[in-house]
């Protein structure tokens, strides 16, 4: 079995407070809007240290004006990192991008211009919530998150990029998509292989059906790594899966349900963990069934249930 690095859980539970908590303050709005009084669009401060996670409960926020201050004060800590954490992504995109292709100088200078206006409407984005002004909090997240996952950008740069450079970035993506899929067949069938042995014949079956099934799983935990970005930046993007179960179950349960409780110790929430879990290791198993014997099916399966669903 493969374990789970207790360092990384820790900094995902706290991401999983703070997840939790931030859309709490913003589905009961109680907390004081940000100081606005400077300008969003205005470059960004380097990523301060993290102060630890925001209050789990509005009454916390409001006792005192002193306390309200402090509130005051941290949201808007909180917020300087994660825009500075969402620059840097962008930013890394675009280095990549010209790095990539043969861009000309006009196309560089209007690639620059597309990803600098992306970055305001993330900095917009990032500012709505912290305001508790939005009128849609999933909608918000999911906006938020596809930025930060390039969504959106490919029919940006048709309108600019040359019919050459465009089919070179298409590519380009293409190629990056196959080695993201690889990686995770090849993480998956690690951990298939520490838990039953697996014949030369039957790892080559469980690697093709694995690569198969990889998109749908990338996509599934795609918006939740893209807030280890914006949380914590580069550094917990490559995370095993595993070790964000928690995390993606409400990053999931918000675009899927904006009123679903998103209290981390609630029953709901738990019972739909279980739920999650149990359909995930069907469709494991079933992505398997017609290559593990029954012994190693048998086994798998109890390796799986042995898993927190979180």
């Amino acid at each position: 079995m493969i374990s789970r690095n207790p360092s990384l859980i820790a900094l995902i539970l706290v991401a999983i407070a703070t997840f939790a908590a931030l859309l709490h303050l913003l589905n009961h709005n109680h907390s004081p809007a940000i100081d606005q009084g400077s300008n969003p669009n205005s470059p960004r401060s380097s990523p301060a240290k993290h102060e630890g996670a925001l209050p789990r409960h509005t009454n916390e926020l409001a006792t005192s004006p002193a306390t309200t201050a402090q509130a005051r004060e941290a949201r808007q800590k909180q917020l300087a990192l994660w825009s500075a954490n969402a620059s840097a992504v962008l930013d890394l995109s675009l280095k990549n991008l010209i790095a990539d292709l043969p861009l000309s100088t006009q196309e560089i200078a209007a690639v620059q211009q597309i990803f600098a206006r992306r970055d305001a409407e993330l900095t917009s984005l990032l500012t709505a919530m912290y305001s508790g002004n939005a009128t849609n909090d999933s909608q918000l997240f999911t906006s938020i998150c596809a930025l930060l996952r390039n969504k959106g950008l490919r029919e940006d740069l048709a309108g600019v990029l040359s019919a050459s450079n465009l089919a070179a970035f298409d590519a380009s993506e293409a190629s990056r998509q196959h080695q993201f899929i690889e990686a995770r067949a090849y993480r998956d069938m690690a951990d298939i292989n520490s838990v039953v042995l697996l014949s030369d014949a039957q790892k080559q079956q469980a690697l093709a059906a694995l690569i198969k099934h990889a998109p749908s799983k990338i996509d599934h935990e795609a918006d939740t790594r893209a807030f280890l970005t914006l949380h914590y930046g580069q550094s917990l993007t490559d995370v095993d899966p595993s070790s964000i179960r928690g995390l993606t179950n409400l990053a999931n349960q918000l675009t899927s349900n904006p009123h679903a409780t998103l209290d981390i110790d609630s029953p709901q929430l738990r019972q739909s963990s279980a739920t999650i879990k149990a359909d995930r290791i069907a469709r494991d198993l079933s992505t398997l069934q017609n290559i593990l014997d029954e012994k190693q099916l048998a086994r798998y399966r109890e390796h799986l249930e042995s898993e927190p669903a979180w």
